[in-house]
């Protein structure tokens, strides 16, 4: 199993994240994925509750049945369509994918 996490940093950031248009419109994005590209298994999606200037504001955490299914994933024709979503709406971005 491949774990594959990415964390962004909002470029109009306003709290609470909850109510921020942007936020929001990450993680709708985001949610539609689930059940739509093969060997993804899990995806969350959360807000930053710490408030630290060192925290990222959104994180993405994602489970994949292999390194190939998140090889295809990268590519996936849905993926490619929600960056076109998050990244004019942040301005950092940090990610790591790990074997389980």
């Amino acid at each position: 199993m491949i774990k594959h996490i990415v964390c962004w940093k909002l470029v109009n950031r306003t709290e609470p994240l909850e109510e921020n248009a942007d936020a929001l419109a990450i993680r709708e994005a985001l949610h539609g994925l689930r059940g739509k590209i093969p060997g993804l298994v899990h995806l969350e999606v959360g807000f930053d509750c710490s408030g630290k200037e060192t925290a990222g504001d959104i994180v993405l955490y994602t489970e994949f049945d292999s390194r190939e299914a998140l090889a295809l994933y990268q590519h996936h024709p849905l993926h490619v369509e929600v960056g076109g979503t998050v990244r004019p709406r942040t301005c950092e971005r940090r990610m790591i994918d790990y074997e389980v």
